[in-house]
């Protein structure tokens, strides 16, 4: 985790739960740039053999070299890890077999001659529009107060048991109370998808699996007992690590050092070598 939960998202509320994550360390999060997609085992810094620019790992905070002409400090964040491997029982899937197969099916790569992502139900039309999905091809729907304006970008708040959806208001964008829309047709979906329009992204294909296996009775996830999202924790709580990226100017290169384990004791000395480099890099540009 690199960026700080927002509880009210079941995918960061499902993260946070598995990784038993101490509310200091969470604190941290909250002082993260606002781009963090990059490190150590990501993209040109998980290349080996470069020198200066190796990545480099270190067990401790206590590791890192002070800031100087030939090591500048350029960014950096904080991240939460909990110790895992793959589960087994389910390959990391998290899900029971019958679900998992229907997944596979959806493109059928193994040539089984179940394919299924163009030949989709109102089952599962119901639940890609309650979801705010393929909204291009859904009529437009009239809001509850005023029928004369409508919308096509609609979806269901299951926390308000009400249907939304965007209308323009006065010259104005507004998230505003609709009357339940009319589904598209299964022809007309298929249709689209088989050729005749964008087709289906991944998002769709996990909430068509997921209402297909519910329909049919089958859905589940995996049914380890250490299974937690398809992953089983090693370890009992989860680790502050600190990802930083270091530039040297007269080298011309640069290197990502990612801090295995961070204490809560370090955070103030941490704050203070942040605040450093932080000062470093506006002096440089200070004149202008």
């Amino acid at each position: 985790m690199r960026q700080y939960p927002n509880i009210e998202d079941k995918y960061d509320a499902k993260e946070l739960a598995v990784l038993k994550a101490e509310e200091w360390q969470l604190e941290m999060l909250k002082k993260n740039p606002e781009y963090v997609h990059w490190g150590n085992h990501e993209d040109y810094m998980s290349d080996k053999d470069k020198g200066w620019a190796e990545r480099v790992f270190l067990d401790s905070f206590k590791g890192v070299w002070n800031l100087d002409e030939l090591n500048e400090l350029v960014n950096f964040y904080f991240l939460i890890e909990r110790k895992n491997h793959q589960c087994p029982a389910c390959e990391g899937n998290d899900l029971n077999k019958a679900t998992f197969q229907l997944s596979e099916d959806w493109y059928d790569f193994n040539k089984t001659g179940r394919k299924w992502c163009h030949n989709i139900s109102s089952v599962e039309i119901e639940a890609l529009v309650r979801s705010g999905r393929i909204n291009e091809l859904v009529d437009p729907t009239p809001t509850k107060e005023d029928a004369n304006i409508t919308t096509t970008r609609c979806w269901f708040d299951e926390k308000e048991n009400i249907w939304q959806g965007w209308a323009t208001i006065n010259g104005e964008n507004k998230v505003v109370e609709v009357v339940e829309p009319k589904y598209p047709s299964a022809e007309k979906v298929n249709n689209w998808s088989a050729g005749k329009g964008m087709g289906h992204d991944a998002i769709n294909r996990w909430i068509c699996v997921e209402a297909r296996a519910k329909h049919q009775g089958v859905y589940g996830k995996c049914e380890s007992k250490d299974c937690e999202g398809g992953h089983v924790y090693d370890e009992d709580k989860a680790i502050l690590k600190l990802q930083l990226w270091y530039l040297h100017p007269r080298k011309g290169c640069s290197r990502g050092v990612l801090v295995e384990k961070i204490e809560q004791d370090e955070i103030p000395a941490i704050i203070e070598y942040l605040k450093e480099a932080a000062n470093r890099n506006q002096d440089r540009f200070s004149k202008l």
